[in-house]
């Protein structure tokens, strides 16, 4: 979990076997299902913060490169293990 902003909402971002969240502290948020990631990378912007696409989605973070490495981790094991959205239930 990570502080991060999202379309100039402060909130946190959480990556979990399931999905990837986003909750503001005001406003409503989203949460992406880990089967749904078709695409992700990553900008360096600042000294301390970068930023994280997910399938188009801009997300301010701090270390984006790490956070893009631990989803392909997750769906590397989810695809080697014979996961799919259906056995998920996403």
């Amino acid at each position: 979990m990570d502080l991060a902003i999202y379309d100039g909402m402060k909130g946190t971002l959480k990556l979990t076997d399931k999905s990837l969240d986003f909750v503001p502290k005001k406003g409503k948020g989203f949460t992406i299902p880990v089967g749904d990631i078709k695409k992700h990378s990553f900008i360096k912007t600042a000294l301390t913060t970068s930023t994280l696409y997910v399938n188009e989605v801009e997300i301010t973070v701090c270390r984006a490169h790490l956070w893009s490495a631990d989803i392909s981790r997750l769906l590397q094991f989810k695809y080697e293990n014979g996961y799919t959205k259906e056995i998920e239930g996403s």
